[in-house]
């Protein structure tokens, strides 16, 4: 058997190198926690590097078992990683901390969000690079528009600085109706400078091939105007289920989990001349 926290040669595991599906949610734990004994070795290796939180852990995947059937049990147990392999992760200021469940971003493996917030960050990350894009390539007016699901009352903020995002501005436009059910949200009037661009360290762009042909006609063809969707529709798995046995578990979600909803928010604007 490897040792705690240890690959083949007593190398630490590299967490973010891992295939999403094994390290999509991990918890954090001082190296040399025992194992926990468990009647069920088979519900027990689901757990991959041993337990957690001990007898308590174990009885979550027999729950898991109950609830979401023998196949899916091993779906949702966490990856415990000791503080070691996680020191080169990227975790909300203050975290981790233990006995909270942390689920991976499903595109930076790098980052990791407590369960309770994952859905939330997700796409206050998505928003925040949606505008940095916008504002690199130019553009000079503004407007965020609610199509469906959270609108900012849910807590996403447009003018936080997130990773990989500058501040960004936002007058007060909040609740402009913009006609078929859409609200205006947040309108920013900007002064760019320097040439059109597309920014590095962007994570959500090259899976998004609309944002990929709004950056390439501003660049070659003078693109005046935009519409850039920004859309939620994937939980990840994430959900009301999970989170109930994360709390059964005797795990925490690292506060009031926010279920997912499926979230369309729309940038429409123009660019400098």
């Amino acid at each position: 058997m490897l040792g705690e926290g240890e690959g083949r040669g007593g190398r630490l595991r590299q967490i973010s190198e891992l295939p999403y599906d094994r390290r999509r949610m991990i918890v954090v734990r001082d190296a040399g926690t025992p194992d926990p004994t468990s009647a069920g070795q088979r519900i027990g290796n689901a757990f991959r590097s041993g337990g957690i939180l001990g007898i308590a852990v174990t009885m979550a995947a027999v729950e898991a078992v109950r609830i979401l059937g023998e196949r899916s049990a091993a779906d949702w147990a966490p990856l415990a990683v000791t503080t070691s392999e996680a020191a080169d992760l990227q975790f909300p200021v203050g975290h981790p901390r233990r006995a909270v469940v942390y689920v991976g971003h499903p595109i930076d493996p790098m980052t990791y969000i407590p369960m309770a917030q994952f859905h939330t960050f997700l796409f206050e990350h998505k928003v925040a690079e949606a505008l940095r894009l916008i504002r690199s390539l130019g553009a000079d007016t503004v407007d965020v528009v609610h199509v469906q699901g959270w609108d900012s009352r849910v807590g996403i903020k447009l003018s936080a600085p997130l990773p990989g995002a500058e501040q960004v501005q936002a007058s007060a436009a909040v609740g402009v109706e913009r006609g078929r059910g859409h609200s205006i949200i947040g309108r920013m009037r900007l002064q760019p400078s320097g040439p059109p661009r597309i920014p590095n360290n962007l994570v959500w762009f090259p899976h998004e091939p609309l944002w990929k042909e709004v950056a390439d006609a501003r660049l070659t063809s003078g693109l005046r105007a935009f519409v850039l969707d920004i859309k939620s529709f994937d939980d990840y798995g994430v959900n009301a289920n999970l989170q109930a046995l994360i709390a059964r578990s005797g795990l925490e979600a690292g506060g009031s989990f926010v279920e997912h909803s499926a979230t369309w928010w729309r940038l429409e604007g123009t660019f400098l001349d």
